[in-house]
This record gives C-alpha cells, sequence and structure tokens, in this order.
C-alpha cells in the first residue's frame, strides 16, 4: 500500500506524463505558387520559380518547431497529371492545394509577390493543415526576384541552401518553359540549360518533353548530356529513372525509385509506390521496410497498416504480420476487414482453426462484409482443420445468402466445393444436373463457365473424348481466359511442338499473352510435365510475385509440396483449383 508521501510524488509523476506530448511524425511541407498581386505581367514568372527556389533551398534545412522535410514540387507535378492541369498562373493555394494533401503534406508553404516601387516584395506564409493557423509571415524586398526569395529562404531557416539554379535569367526561362505548351516551352527550356548547364531540374524536363513527344533517342543523348553536368543527387536520380522506364530490366526501376525516395523522405506518395513495386517484384523485406516508414508517417491509416501486415506475411513474418494486423483492429475495432485480414494470415500460416474464428468474427461484425465472403473462407478453413460437418454448414450459409444476393455463378462455387472437399462424382452430376434445359437465346456465362470447368475436370481425369464433348457444348462464342484455356486444352492429345504451332496459330494476335497460360496447362493435362515446366516458369517470371496460384502450380509440377495455402477468394472464382488437389 502506499504511504501517503509515496501517493503524491505518484500523482505528481503522472500528471507530469499526462502534461508530456507523444512525439508524433514530423511534419511534411508542400510549397505552392505565389500570386501575383503586383499588377505587372512580367513578374508572373516569380510565382512558379518561388516554389521551385524554396523546396529546394528549405528541404532539410527548416528546424526548431519548423522542422521536418520538404516535398519536391515533381511530386505535386505527378498529381496534377493525374487530376487534370489547372491554368499555369492560377495562385497554388487554390490550384494545388489538393495536390498538395493528396501527396502527404502537412503544412504549406505559399505567398504572393508585390510592386514596393521600383522593388519587388514577397510575402511568403507557413500555414498548418490540421489547425488552419499560420505558424510564420515573412516578406523581403529587393530590386531582383532571386535575391527576394534567397531572402526569404534565410527568414524562413538560417541553414537554407542554395536553389536549383546559379542565375536568376536561368531561374526565369525554367519556370516561363514550366508554364508554357510544350511547343512554346522548349526553347525556354534550352535556354535555362545554356545558361545553367548544371540546373538538373531543367535537364529532367527536358527528358520529359522527349519521352512525352515519343522522341527516346533525343531523351536518351538528354540523359546522356545531362551526366557530363555537375547536377544534384536529386537530378542525377530522376534521370537515372527515366533511363530505367525506358529499359526492360524492372530492377533498375526500382533501384531508381530508391534512390529518388531516399532523397526525398517527405515524399511519402512516392515511397508508397516504391513499397508497392517492390512488392510485386517479390522484394518483400525491402517492401515491408517501406511500408514501415509509411507506418510512423500515417499511424492513424489502417490501409498502411493492413498492406504492411501482408507483405509481412509474404516474407514469412508470421509474428510481425500479426502485429500489423492487431494494430489495424485497434484502429478501426469494428472494420470487419481487420479481422479478415488476420484470418488471411492464420490460413497461410496453416493456423486454420485460429483463422476461421477470424473469418467468423468480421462475418460476426458485417455478415455481408465481402457479399458474405468470410463465411466461404471460413469454411474452407474449417475443411482444412478436420472440422468436415462445420466446414459443409458454413458453405451452406454462405450458399444461401448469395443465393438471396441473386448470384448466377453460384452452382459453379457450390460444384467446385464438392469436388475439392473430396466428392468428385457429386460434383459432376450437380454441375451436370445444373445445365439441364435448352441454352438460353443470347450468351449465358453460367452454361460456358460450367462447361468450362467439366472440360478441366474431365482432363483431370484423362477423358479427353468427354473434355472434347463439353468444350463443344460451350458453344461458339469465347466469352473469357479459362473458357479459352478449357477449349484448347482439350484438343486431341500432341507432340509438345505441335501444342506449341497450335498456341501460336489458334489463338488470336490480341489474345497473345494468354498463349503461354494456354499452352502451359495444356501440355500439363497432356501428361507432358518436362516440357511444361520451362512453359510454367516463364509464367511465373512473367507475373507478380504475389500471383501466389500460378507459383503454387508450378511447385505442384515440380513435384514439391505448396509453399504456403492458397486463400479462399470467393470474390473471383478460378476454375483451375482442382491442378493442385
Amino acid at each position: 500500500m502506499y504511504s501517503s508521501r509515496l501517493l503524491v510524488c505518484a500523482l505528481f509523476a503522472a500528471e507530469l506524463a499526462c502534461q508530456k506530448k507523444v512525439a508524433g511524425p514530423p511534419p511534411r511541407y508542400a510549397v505552392l505558387r505565389f500570386e501575383n498581386l503586383s499588377g505587372d505581367p512580367s513578374l508572373d514568372w516569380t510565382g512558379r520559380a518561388a516554389s521551385e527556389m524554396l523546396s529546394v533551398s528549405l528541404d532539410g534545412a527548416l528546424a526548431g518547431e519548423l522542422a521536418g522535410p520538404v516535398l519536391p514540387t515533381f511530386a505535386l507535378s505527378r498529381l496534377q497529371q493525374s487530376l487534370g492541369a489547372r491554368p499555369a498562373s492560377t495562385p497554388g493555394v487554390s490550384s494545388e492545394r489538393q495536390e498538395a494533401v493528396l501527396a502527404g503534406a502537412t503544412r504549406l508553404i505559399y505567398g504572393y509577390i508585390e510592386r514596393s516601387g521600383s522593388k519587388i516584395r514577397i510575402t511568403a506564409s507557413i500555414e498548418d493543415l490540421s489547425s488552419g493557423k499560420l505558424l510564420r509571415t515573412v516578406s523581403a524586398v529587393d530590386s531582383s526576384s532571386l535575391v527576394a526569395l534567397q531572402q526569404i529562404a534565410h527568414a524562413c531557416s538560417p541553414r537554407s541552401r542554395p536553389g536549383p539554379a546559379s542565375s536568376e535569367a536561368a531561374l526565369r526561362f525554367y519556370a516561363l518553359a514550366l508554364e508554357s505548351p510544350p511547343a512554346t516551352g522548349a526553347e525556354d527550356l534550352n535556354q535555362a540549360i545554356r545558361l545553367d548547364p548544371n540546373f538538373g531540374a531543367a535537364w529532367n524536363v527536358e527528358v520529359s518533353l522527349d519521352l512525352a513527344r515519343g522522341d527516346r533517342a533525343a531523351a536518351a543523348d538528354a540523359i546522356a548530356s545531362a551526366h557530363k553536368q555537375k547536377l544534384d543527387p536529386l537530378s542525377l536520380a530522376q534521370l537515372d529513372l527515366e533511363a530505367a522506364n525506358m529499359q526492360p530490366d524492372p530492377s533498375a526501376r526500382i533501384d531508381a525509385l530508391r534512390k529518388i525516395s531516399l532523397l526525398s523522405p517527405a515524399d511519402s506518395a512516392l515511397l508508397r509506390t516504391l513499397a508497392e513495386t517492390e512488392t510485386t517484384s517479390g522484394r518483400f523485406e525491402a517492401a515491408a521496410a517501406d511500408w514501415k516508414k509509411l507506418t510512423v508517417t500515417f499511424p492513424e491509416d489502417p490501409s498502411t497498416w493492413n498492406t504492411l501486415g501482408y507483405t509481412l506475411s509474404y516474407k514469412g513474418d508470421y509474428q510481425g504480420a500479426r502485429a500489423a494486423f492487431e494494430e489495424y483492429a485497434r484502429i478501426r475495432p469494428k472494420d470487419p476487414n481487420a479481422y479478415d485480414s488476420l484470418g488471411d494470415l492464420n490460413y497461410v500460416f496453416r493456423k486454420f482453426a485460429e483463422a476461421a474464428a477470424n473469418y467468423m468474427q468480421a462475418s460476426k461484425i458485417q455478415p455481408d462484409f465481402q457479399r458474405y465472403g468470410d463465411l466461404y473462407k471460413a469454411a474452407w478453413a474449417r475443411f482444412n482443420a478436420g472440422d468436415k460437418p462445420g466446414a459443409d454448414t458454413l458453405f451452406a450459409q454462405f450458399r444461401a445468402a448469395r443465393e438471396k444476393l441473386s448470384d448466377g455463378l453460384i452452382p459453379l462455387v457450390a460444384a467446385d466445393w464438392l469436388y475439392r472437399t473430396g466428392r468428385k462424382p457429386e460434383a459432376v452430376a450437380a454441375l451436370r444436373m445444373s445445365l439441364d434445359g435448352p441454352p438460353s437465346a443470347g450468351p449465358d456465362p453460367l452454361r460456358t463457365n460450367s462447361y468450362a470447368l467439366l472440360a478441366i475436370w474431365d482432363l483431370l481425369a484423362h477423358d479427353r473424348a468427354q473434355a472434347a464433348k463439353d468444350s463443344l457444348a460451350m458453344g461458339p462464342g469465347i466469352i473469357d481466359a479459362p473458357e479459352l484455356i478449357a477449349r484448347f486444352a482439350a484438343l486431341p492429345s500432341a507432340p509438345a511442338a505441335e501444342w506449341k504451332a497450335r498456341a501460336d496459330r489458334m489463338i488470336a494476335p490480341n489474345l497473345a499473352p494468354l498463349r503461354p497460360l494456354a499452352l502451359g496447362y495444356a501440355l500439363m493435362f497432356d501428361g507432358q510435365r518436362a516440357a511444361a515446366l520451362p512453359v510454367w516458369e516463364m509464367i511465373v517470371k512473367d507475373r507478380a510475385a504475389t500471383d501466389f496460384f500460378t507459383r503454387a502450380v508450378y511447385t505442384h509440377l515440380q513435384g514439391r509440396p505448396p509453399e504456403r495455402p492458397l486463400v479462399p477468394d470467393p470474390a473471383a472464382f478460378n476454375h483451375f483449383l482442382a491442378v493442385l488437389e
């Protein structure tokens, strides 16, 4: 029991703890185009030059309560391309605010230009977006726009760095080029580079213009010329990215993205792009590290925690993934997706009983989440946990709920459930019964999909004659890829070279990306494992690293156990799952 003296000390310590601020992520700044209020159109360029200059001068220089990285201007222009262009001379505080917020900025720097006698007055303000308060306003007066902007940068931080250009004339031509149509701005850009050959941002824009015109040779020449100059590291990294984008090697693009991300730490959108690219390419270790950085920047964003959890699961870190999903659930305790994600994690790590409980928890929070998909997932988890009666009960609930939604493919899903839970004759009989009756006059997706599935099951049963009949029953029209592949694979048995010739001859040029997949399945169903392996190796190489199904098929052909169970996907029916049984 506390003595009175200890109790007072404890209460005092608790009060101090409550008063202590919890450190959050540092603010991220975006410098918007300044507004020209001078009435002199010849100063319009200064508005754009202000954002270009200050974003470079202040990045890494702000200190104290203002400390935080500054977004490069290309982070905003990247979003302008997707959101639609605004008039070039529109003040940034109104035209670029949305882009800044979407780019992850939490503070804005903007201002205006005025005449002060024969000189120029530039005023800049720093606004905190969360509170709407102006944290600082500074002004500078000089006959030179460049000098005034340098004074503004120094007033914001004595540690400010030089701007992107060494001369006012080069900066002026560059700003004019940015706010002119490409055809007329190219000459201004050339002038900027001529006046300052080390103007990295100008070289970047020239390469972008060359690529926009489709002139890859000119872009390559510009990159080579730029590398002969003394450019800043960020501009060089951007040039490396453009060069990588012109090459077939995706790893070079990832390396270039990483360089840019490290040099522009405020650009969270770029970091997200890098993390997504690393994930699809199979660099799960690096991707997880980048998603962790994003959770520090956006600690209350559930989608970031969710993606981190999946990425950690891809690299085999069960505890780390679980912690990420649990943080997601803490942030959004009533979000069924948090528990659905925990279910996926436990399913992949073969903790099927726990997975079933997670899925049912998600279903309890929102029964119709994923169109009652968690019932389907829980059914498979129960089945794999050894509870077949419980699995059938859950699947029946799922089927009843989907039928109320008029799900046209539910007979297909129900037959697949029977087939893959060991009741193949019942599955075939149920699916054929659903096809009784004359075909409809128009396209019938259920009918063609059902016959495609039957053809695949026929081939798995080594009944090529029946597969040919079911293939023919699909009708003349091909609706999607599974039907095309099933029809192709149901052709008469042939040597591997003939299967390859058939794929080249029979699959139309507009469907050429399906040729390797059709060939791979055809060889596999024809029992030609040795010929199928290199085809599937190529398929896996061309697919995202998160396409675990194609990897599972390749592993199966190699005679190895699957690396991870495939999470049931109620949103997308896969005709070929039975090949893994």
